[in-house]
Protein backbone atom coordinates (compact mmCIF):
# COMPACT_ATOMS: atom_id res chain seq x y z
CA UNK A 1 0.00 0.00 0.00
CA UNK A 2 1.43 3.26 -0.72
CA UNK A 3 2.03 5.98 1.60
CA UNK A 4 -0.10 9.50 2.07
CA UNK A 5 2.83 11.10 2.64
CA UNK A 6 2.66 14.25 4.81
CA UNK A 7 -1.10 13.63 4.95
CA UNK A 8 -0.57 11.31 7.51
CA UNK A 9 0.76 13.64 10.08
CA UNK A 10 -1.90 16.22 9.19
CA UNK A 11 -5.77 16.06 10.93
CA UNK A 12 -8.13 16.58 8.13
CA UNK A 13 -7.17 13.37 6.71
CA UNK A 14 -7.38 11.56 10.06
CA UNK A 15 -10.57 9.57 10.93
CA UNK A 16 -13.47 11.74 12.05
CA UNK A 17 -13.61 9.99 15.37
CA UNK A 18 -10.58 11.45 16.52
CA UNK A 19 -11.96 15.29 16.12
CA UNK A 20 -14.39 14.58 19.30
CA UNK A 21 -12.53 17.41 21.21
CA UNK A 22 -12.10 19.44 18.59
CA UNK A 23 -14.37 22.54 17.14
CA UNK A 24 -12.39 23.99 14.39
CA UNK A 25 -14.82 22.17 12.04
CA UNK A 26 -16.99 24.86 12.97
CA UNK A 27 -14.81 27.73 12.18
CA UNK A 28 -12.94 25.72 9.05
CA UNK A 29 -13.63 23.65 5.99
CA UNK A 30 -10.92 20.82 7.18
CA UNK A 31 -13.91 18.34 6.12
CA UNK A 32 -15.32 18.85 2.44
CA UNK A 33 -18.76 20.31 2.22
CA UNK A 34 -20.53 20.92 -1.20
CA UNK A 35 -21.84 24.46 -0.26
CA UNK A 36 -18.12 25.73 -0.40
CA UNK A 37 -17.79 25.09 -4.12
CA UNK A 38 -21.37 26.40 -4.62
CA UNK A 39 -20.11 29.88 -3.24
CA UNK A 40 -17.16 29.71 -5.64
CA UNK A 41 -18.23 28.53 -8.73
CA UNK A 42 -22.16 29.97 -9.24
CA UNK A 43 -20.52 33.56 -9.29
CA UNK A 44 -17.44 32.85 -11.29
CA UNK A 45 -20.07 31.16 -13.85
CA UNK A 46 -22.22 34.46 -14.21
CA UNK A 47 -18.55 36.47 -14.77
CA UNK A 48 -17.54 33.45 -17.60
CA UNK A 49 -20.92 33.54 -18.94
CA UNK A 50 -21.19 37.51 -20.40
CA UNK A 51 -17.17 37.08 -21.14
CA UNK A 52 -17.79 34.62 -23.17
CA UNK A 53 -20.83 35.42 -24.93
CA UNK A 54 -18.94 38.88 -25.84
CA UNK A 55 -15.53 37.01 -27.35
CA UNK A 56 -18.19 34.76 -29.63
CA UNK A 57 -20.68 37.25 -30.78
CA UNK A 58 -18.92 40.46 -31.34
CA UNK A 59 -18.49 42.14 -34.96
CA UNK A 60 -15.10 40.86 -35.54
CA UNK A 61 -14.13 38.46 -38.53
CA UNK A 62 -15.41 34.71 -37.40
CA UNK A 63 -11.53 33.86 -37.41
CA UNK A 64 -10.62 36.21 -34.74
CA UNK A 65 -13.76 35.79 -32.50
CA UNK A 66 -12.74 31.54 -32.59
CA UNK A 67 -9.11 31.97 -31.89
CA UNK A 68 -9.93 34.92 -28.96
CA UNK A 69 -12.64 32.69 -27.09
CA UNK A 70 -10.42 29.74 -27.62
CA UNK A 71 -7.14 30.84 -26.30
CA UNK A 72 -9.45 32.40 -23.33
CA UNK A 73 -10.19 28.71 -22.63
CA UNK A 74 -7.15 27.54 -23.19
CA UNK A 75 -5.75 29.97 -20.79
CA UNK A 76 -8.42 29.00 -17.96
CA UNK A 77 -7.51 25.52 -18.53
CA UNK A 78 -3.71 26.19 -17.79
CA UNK A 79 -4.20 28.64 -14.99
CA UNK A 80 -6.69 26.61 -12.80
CA UNK A 81 -5.55 23.42 -14.17
CA UNK A 82 -1.74 23.51 -14.08
CA UNK A 83 -0.47 27.21 -12.99
CA UNK A 84 -2.38 27.77 -10.43
CA UNK A 85 -1.65 24.03 -8.67
CA UNK A 86 1.63 24.40 -8.80
CA UNK A 87 1.91 28.05 -6.59
CA UNK A 88 -1.17 28.14 -4.47
CA UNK A 89 -2.83 25.01 -4.55
CA UNK A 90 -0.14 22.86 -3.41
CA UNK A 91 0.45 24.74 0.14
CA UNK A 92 -2.78 23.37 0.39
CA UNK A 93 -3.44 20.44 3.30
CA UNK A 94 -5.92 18.97 0.89
CA UNK A 95 -3.07 18.42 -1.51
CA UNK A 96 -0.68 16.44 1.26
CA UNK A 97 -2.20 12.96 0.40
CA UNK A 98 0.48 11.74 -2.28
CA UNK A 99 -2.04 8.81 -2.68
CA UNK A 100 -4.49 10.93 -4.67
CA UNK A 101 -3.46 12.12 -8.27
CA UNK A 102 -6.14 14.82 -7.97
CA UNK A 103 -7.31 17.32 -5.28
CA UNK A 104 -9.27 16.53 -2.61
CA UNK A 105 -10.27 20.28 -1.83
CA UNK A 106 -14.27 20.75 -1.46
CA UNK A 107 -13.94 23.82 -3.71
CA UNK A 108 -11.08 21.93 -6.44
CA UNK A 109 -12.10 18.60 -6.17
CA UNK A 110 -10.62 16.69 -9.14
CA UNK A 111 -7.93 19.03 -9.91
CA UNK A 112 -4.77 17.50 -11.38
CA UNK A 113 -2.11 17.31 -8.73
CA UNK A 114 0.67 19.17 -11.13
CA UNK A 115 3.31 19.51 -8.09
CA UNK A 116 4.51 18.02 -4.66
CA UNK A 117 3.03 19.37 -1.43
CA UNK A 118 4.57 22.51 0.21
CA UNK A 119 3.42 22.63 3.96
CA UNK A 120 4.87 26.53 3.92
CA UNK A 121 3.52 29.79 3.03
CA UNK A 122 3.83 31.05 -0.82
CA UNK A 123 6.81 32.69 -1.88
CA UNK A 124 7.06 36.37 -3.11
CA UNK A 125 7.82 34.53 -6.50
CA UNK A 126 4.56 32.65 -6.05
CA UNK A 127 2.21 35.59 -4.82
CA UNK A 128 3.34 37.59 -7.82
CA UNK A 129 2.43 34.79 -10.30
CA UNK A 130 -0.97 34.54 -8.74
CA UNK A 131 -1.65 38.41 -9.00
CA UNK A 132 -0.18 38.42 -12.65
CA UNK A 133 -2.47 35.11 -13.28
CA UNK A 134 -5.59 36.62 -11.84
CA UNK A 135 -5.38 39.95 -13.22
CA UNK A 136 -4.74 38.25 -16.78
CA UNK A 137 -7.74 36.21 -16.25
CA UNK A 138 -10.08 38.78 -15.78
CA UNK A 139 -7.94 41.19 -18.54
CA UNK A 140 -8.02 38.89 -21.23
CA UNK A 141 -11.58 39.41 -21.66
CA UNK A 142 -12.14 42.73 -20.53
CA UNK A 143 -9.86 44.14 -23.03
CA UNK A 144 -11.47 42.56 -26.00
CA UNK A 145 -14.97 43.60 -24.86
CA UNK A 146 -14.02 46.72 -24.48
CA UNK A 147 -12.13 46.99 -28.29
CA UNK A 148 -15.43 45.44 -29.32
CA UNK A 149 -17.63 48.30 -27.96
CA UNK A 150 -19.43 45.91 -26.02
CA UNK A 151 -19.84 47.68 -22.87
CA UNK A 152 -22.89 45.71 -21.48
CA UNK A 153 -21.22 42.54 -21.66
CA UNK A 154 -17.70 44.24 -20.36
CA UNK A 155 -19.93 45.79 -17.30
CA UNK A 156 -21.69 42.69 -16.71
CA UNK A 157 -18.22 40.26 -16.23
CA UNK A 158 -16.63 42.80 -14.48
CA UNK A 159 -19.45 43.25 -12.40
CA UNK A 160 -19.77 39.99 -11.29
CA UNK A 161 -16.43 39.32 -10.76
CA UNK A 162 -16.57 42.04 -8.22
CA UNK A 163 -19.40 40.15 -6.70
CA UNK A 164 -17.42 36.71 -6.96
CA UNK A 165 -14.54 38.42 -4.78
CA UNK A 166 -16.86 39.50 -2.28
CA UNK A 167 -18.66 36.06 -1.82
CA UNK A 168 -15.48 34.25 -1.60
CA UNK A 169 -14.09 36.79 0.89
CA UNK A 170 -16.86 36.58 2.96
CA UNK A 171 -18.18 32.53 2.34
CA UNK A 172 -15.14 31.22 1.48
CA UNK A 173 -11.70 32.70 2.33
CA UNK A 174 -12.93 32.89 6.00
CA UNK A 175 -12.90 29.07 6.42
CA UNK A 176 -10.52 27.59 3.70
CA UNK A 177 -7.44 25.78 5.44
CA UNK A 178 -5.01 26.80 3.04
CA UNK A 179 -3.56 30.16 5.17
CA UNK A 180 -0.89 30.14 2.32
CA UNK A 181 -3.55 31.99 -0.41
CA UNK A 182 -3.11 35.65 -0.66
CA UNK A 183 -7.27 35.77 -0.24
CA UNK A 184 -7.19 33.63 2.70
CA UNK A 185 -9.07 35.84 5.51
CA UNK A 186 -9.15 32.88 8.26
CA UNK A 187 -8.28 35.01 11.70
CA UNK A 188 -5.10 34.16 13.23
CA UNK A 189 -6.44 32.92 16.62
CA UNK A 190 -7.88 30.05 14.22
CA UNK A 191 -4.77 29.44 12.24
CA UNK A 192 -2.62 29.30 15.67
CA UNK A 193 -5.30 26.50 16.69
CA UNK A 194 -5.14 24.72 13.50
CA UNK A 195 -1.05 24.79 13.37
CA UNK A 196 -0.85 23.36 17.16
CA UNK A 197 -2.95 20.53 15.96
CA UNK A 198 -0.25 20.27 12.77
CA UNK A 199 2.99 20.36 13.83
CA UNK A 200 4.69 19.46 10.25
CA UNK A 201 2.46 22.63 9.09
CA UNK A 202 3.86 24.62 12.02
CA UNK A 203 7.40 23.94 11.89
CA UNK A 204 7.17 24.89 8.17
CA UNK A 205 5.94 27.95 8.84
CA UNK A 206 8.37 28.57 11.47
CA UNK A 207 10.98 27.91 9.51
CA UNK A 208 9.75 30.80 7.21
CA UNK A 209 9.52 33.06 9.94
CA UNK A 210 5.74 33.49 9.44
CA UNK A 211 3.86 32.83 12.99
Amino acid sequence: MASRGLAEEICIWKDISECKDCNLHEKLFCRPKSKYMLYFGLPALAAMVPAGIGLLFSDFELIIRILAFSGWIGYLAFFFFVWESRMICNHCPYFANDEQRTLHCPIDKGKLKTSKYNPGPTSISEKIQFIIGFITLIGYPSIFLLLAGQFLLLFMTLGAMIVWIIIIQLKVCTDCVNFACILNRVPKSVRLQFFEKNPIIKKAWEEKGTI
